[in-house]
């Protein structure tokens, strides 16, 4: 809307551009030629260029109307700048506010899960003195319900590895295997990683299948070199695997 205002401005100065000039015109045409009037005859009414002294006015009047839509859509502009200017702020303090409130639920369930790991370092500590202890059954079913209630734990990977000790120890070759594998599989860069392979291979070997556990062997000797698993596997290699 402002710009159709102000469009119309120039329109409107050219018009009084055009009345002032015909005005002075006017004059000096009359100053100039009133000898020569008074010696001609007045053929008709002279008629004056430009516009009247009552369009002038009109027009004065016209532009005093379009000043004051001017002044009128400023203060339309200002108050929506100020709007404007008002959402960011909210805005800003809404974020500010969010980002508070996701910062203490953050601290709240990091508190929360302390307790938890405190737990759980309870029940694998438990698992692991009755393994010690030689009381290897209850040793087992303490360990799977460690690992089965706390599956992201740290510990995990020890638990898998000492469950498939004990299963060893029973003859559970079977599930011994599977729990080595775990181990080998889905920790490969774990300090347990070496022991869990080389075990794997014995168990692999006493199953009957020697060619995979050779296989495994091997790679304990090549990957841990200067590893004491390292001189177990070559040592158990030479004694089953040299005949």
């Amino acid at each position: 809307m402002i710009n159709g205002v102000l469009k119309s401005l120039p329109i409107a100065l050219a018009g009084l551009l055009v009345v002032n000039t015909s005005f002075a015109d006017t004059w000096s045409s009359v100053a100039g030629s009133q000898d020569s009037v008074k010696q001609r005859p007045v053929v008709g009414a002279v008629k004056s260029p430009g516009l009247s002294a009552g369009a002038a006015q009109i027009l004065f009047g016209d532009i005093e109307v379009l000043k004051q839509e001017i002044q009128k859509l400023q203060g339309v502009v200002e108050e929506q700048r100020y709007e404007l200017n008002k959402l960011k702020t909210e805005q800003k303090e809404r974020y500010l506010d969010l980002d508070r409130r996701l910062s203490q639920v953050a601290k709240q369930d990091q508190s929360e899960d302390k307790p938890s790991k405190g737990k759980a370092k309870e029940r694998y500590t438990l698992a692991f003195d009755l393994m010690k202890s030689q009381k290897l059954k209850e040793a087992a079913e303490a360990f799977n319900g460690f690992l089965q209630e706390y599956p992201k734990n740290p510990l995990v990977v020890n638990g898998y590895y000492w469950l498939g000790q004990i299963y060893y120890n029973q003859g559970k070759l079977d599930d011994a295997r599977k729990a080595f594998t775990i181990v080998v599989n889905q920790f490969p860069n774990h300090q347990k990683t070496a022991d869990s392979m080389y075990k794997l291979g014995v168990v692999l070997h006493r199953l009957g299948d020697t060619s995979q556990g050779k296989q495994y062997l091997t790679l304990v000797v090549k990957q841990f070199s200067d590893s004491a698993t390292a001189r177990f596997a070559k040592k158990y290699l030479k004694e089953n695997y040299s005949k």
